[in-house]
């Protein structure tokens, strides 16, 4: 039995690789897509965002308002840059960056207003669990582990 499922297992695997290859993902407006997404995908990247929703900054002043190095802040903000996410206005030898499109900041909000409704459920269903009655069991664990 342990065979038959292991190869379920690899036809699966065999499957959604040559999906994921030939299928309908490897298009390039789908590829498009997840690298954009990608590029929100990281904290730092979206500390930087949150910032630059009051205009213009500079990689000194993004530094300071999001409490990480300068190396980190240049790098993330190359990444932002790359992805057609900010841009960069050179005055001297400072750069401030800004975001290239404001629409960006509405997708964020939309973003925040479905993690906040998942938090919510998660909430509510761990009230639940907590008022559930412990079974015998596991009330003899706990009131041992106590001890």
């Amino acid at each position: 039995m342990a065979w038959c499922r292991s190869a379920r297992l690899k036809f699966r695997y065999i499957a959604i690789l040559l999906y994921c290859r030939y299928g309908e993902m490897n298009q390039p407006l789908h590829r498009y897509k997840a690298q954009f997404f990608k590029a929100l995908g990281h904290p730092a990247r979206l500390a930087i965002l949150d910032q630059l929703r009051g205009g213009e900054r500079s990689v000194g002043e993004l530094q300071a308002a999001i409490g990480v190095g300068q190396p980190i802040v240049s790098q993330q903000l190359a990444r932002l840059r790359e992805n057609g996410i900010v841009d960069g206005r050179r005055v001297g030898t400072t750069t401030y960056y800004s975001v290239r499109d404001p629409l960006l900041f509405k997708l964020l909000d939309v973003a925040r207003q479905i993690f906040d409704n998942q938090l919510v459920s998660s909430q509510e269903l761990l009230k639940q669990l907590r008022s559930e009655p412990l079974a015998w069991s596991s009330n003899r664990r706990v009131a041992q582990m106590k001890r």
